[in-house]
């Protein structure tokens, strides 16, 4: 398969926002935690022309004969100050199509951003992946990619009383 492999254009925002839909409902069915807001894809479609001209961020396009079948969203981060300085990528979102997968396409994705951060003089790149996507854990131990932390959650039971609050009053004039 012959794939160009670039940088997003502003042509390019209505095939991504088809490509991200896609990879949010393979996220939504691995794990019901990851729930979307109802406006999300609004919300993406507005935010997403802002990233194309902000050069702290970076949105590469996998495009085959037939469109668009990945895409790569990273962004320059840094950890909070009160750790020692250390410039990274964060890769926010990689994914390709079912049906262009184990292509090499995600590596290939992966190697511009890469180059990308590599131009920056990042010292690495940071990402995330579903517990529940042992895939996505394959694919970036083959990379050399090492777990850095672990997130939990505790579900709450609904039927808990919500805390009293102190009555409010009117402050001021």
């Amino acid at each position: 398969m012959d794939t160009l492999l670039r940088r997003a254009t502003p042509a390019d925002v209505a095939p991504l926002a088809l490509l991200w839909r896609a990879f949010m409902e393979e996220m939504e069915a691995l794990d019901d935690r990851f729930a979307l807001a109802e406006d999300a894809p609004v919300r993406w479609r507005n935010d997403v022309p802002h990233w194309l001209r902000n050069e702290r961020r970076r949105l590469f396009v996998a495009e085959g004969a037939a469109g668009l079948v990945g895409y790569a969203s990273a962004q320059r981060w840094s950890p909070p100050p009160i750790y020692e300085h250390s410039p990274e990528i964060y890769l926010d979102e990689l994914y390709v199509v079912p049906a262009a997968r184990r292509q090499g396409l995600a590596r290939q994705l992966f190697a511009e951003v890469t180059a990308w951060g590599e131009a920056l003089k990042a010292t690495r790149i940071r990402l995330g992946a579903l517990a529940q996507n042992p895939t996505a854990a394959a694919f970036w131990h083959t990379l050399g990619a090492m777990p850095f932390s672990t997130t939990y959650t505790l579900p709450l039971s609904p039927s808990a009383p919500a805390p009293s609050s102190p009555p409010s009053r009117i402050i001021g004039f």
